[in-house]
């Protein structure tokens, strides 16, 4: 992605500052055990904001001034460097990130302060990093504790996530090719996965080999962790264990999305371990994708996730009614609720830089968000019965569907991510036999 799109972005989040200064600090290394740290991912609006992913920096944007954004980074170390790897330093990062300004980290004690007056608002995540915030806050109330200087200072503190979070909302053209990327390698793995499922195989074995798949694409790797669910562990909605054999007349349940240049997909397919639906089986499967083929008639300008939410919950309920596992009629299913003993979660979320992309659902008169062009998001019905509910018949318990795409909104319609992902019943059997040696 070119910087030029990093600076215009900048420049649009300065404008919603008004009199105040923003405080956006990038991830940093955890802790996995002892002296071993977990895979860095950068914060997702630091990389929004700038592009770089370098760990520990901090940028401040300031409305007033000529220079308004500034950019503190790890300076030049080379003993550093050699067991932590490089470091681009200040004057790299100044020209790389196209910032006015960059600093070393070791100056933001001094230079913070001095960038502050003139402020009235302090613009920071309000809800993690409290040592940051404590830091920043202990500045402030020091500038001027006896109002003494004829310049505002900041008094004042506000969510700057709330702002980015909102701009994030609708996606420019790298960011749908990079999502556009992210459901190629997708695809990729789920094909694989399809056509690899067997007894000989484990639900590890599976999970395995899409990470391989991810990366083999040009993906970093997984945007979450994968559920990779047989039989009765699909109706664990955040299964993570993945690690049970896959068992003959099963379906596998598989929710598993690559993350390209930190951008995500996100896909669930079920298909059945031998290859082929059985009777039951097929028809929870064919109400699930009627209740996604509904959704999809929603997904369009001035629609929204709650009207794209009720037209699964309508074709979803008349199923349950269809299979005689609830009598009462679709409109009463709906209103009591009854269908959510069979259905407990929502059918969209935003999805971009996170997978869970932290976008506003509500506008400022508290109504839901209408589709823009450039938004995008999933669409994810699923039944599930559990194992222990003795008030649905035998053959259903432990029975497990979800199906999941990623949609684009355009200017007049949408565009299906992931639509190459066989859904079809013909085309996840038929990708089930294929030899999954082809894709390794």
């Amino acid at each position: 992605m070119e910087s030029t799109n990093y600076k215009s972005r900048r420049i649009a989040t300065i404008s919603k500052l008004k009199d105040g200064i923003a405080i956006l600090p990038a991830a940093t290394h955890m802790t996995r055990s002892n002296d071993t740290e977990f895979d860095f991912r950068q914060n997702s609006n630091f990389k929004y904001l700038t592009g770089s992913s370098e760990p520990d920096s901090i940028l401040v944007l300031t409305p007033h001034g000529i220079k308004k954004d500034h950019l503190f980074v790890r300076p030049n170390d080379r003993m550093q460097e050699i067991w932590a790897g490089r470091r681009l330093g200040v004057e790299k990062s100044k020209d790389i990130f196209e910032m006015d300004e960059t600093y070393s980290l070791e100056d933001f004690d001094k230079v913070l302060p001095e960038l502050m007056k003139g402020h009235s608002e302090i613009f920071i995540d309000l809800h993690n990093n409290d040592t940051l915030f404590n830091k920043v806050r202990k500045m402030a109330n020091g500038l001027d504790p006896r109002n003494r200087l004829k310049v505002p200072t900041p008094k004042a503190y506000r969510h700057l996530n709330t702002i980015i979070e909102k701009q994030r909302l609708i996606k420019d053209q790298n960011e749908i090719l990079n999502m556009k990327n992210a459901a190629a390698a997708t695809n990729k793995a789920h094909r694989a996965a399809m056509a690899m499922a067997s007894t000989d195989h484990t639900e590890a074995d599976i999970h395995n080999t899409m990470n391989y798949l991810f990366k083999k694409h040009g993906a970093s790797g997984e945007a979450y962790g994968s559920i990779v669910a047989c039989g009765e562990n699909g109706t664990i909605l955040h299964y993570v264990e993945n690690n049970a054999k896959l068992i003959d007349g099963e379906t596998l349940l598989i929710d598993a999305g690559s993350e390209f240049n930190t951008y995500a997909s996100d896909v669930t397919r079920t298909f059945p371990v031998n290859g082929k639906f059985s009777k039951t089986q097929r028809e929870i499967y064919e109400i699930v994708l009627r209740a996604m083929k509904a959704s999809f008639s929603k997904c369009s300008p001035g629609h929204t996730l709650e009207e794209v939410h009720m037209e699964s919950v309508k074709e979803l309920s008349k199923g349950l009614k269809e299979l005689g596992i609830l009598k009462e009629s679709v409109e009463e299913i709906i209103e009591k609720n009854l269908y959510k003993e069979f259905y407990p979660h929502g059918t969209s979320h935003w999805i971009g830089l996170d997978v869970h992309d932290q976008n506003p659902y509500l506008d400022k008169d508290f109504n839901a968000i209408k589709f823009e062009k450039g938004m995008c998001f999933t669409v994810e019905p699923g039944l599930y019965f559990q194992r222990d509910n003795l008030d649905i018949p035998e053959h259903f318990r432990g029975l497990a569907v979800r199906i999941e795409d990623d949609i684009l909104i355009t200017e007049n319609s949408h565009e299906n991510l992931t639509a190459m992902i066989p859904k079809e019943i013909k085309e996840v059997e038929a990708a089930c036999l294929e030899d999954y040696k082809q894709f390794l």
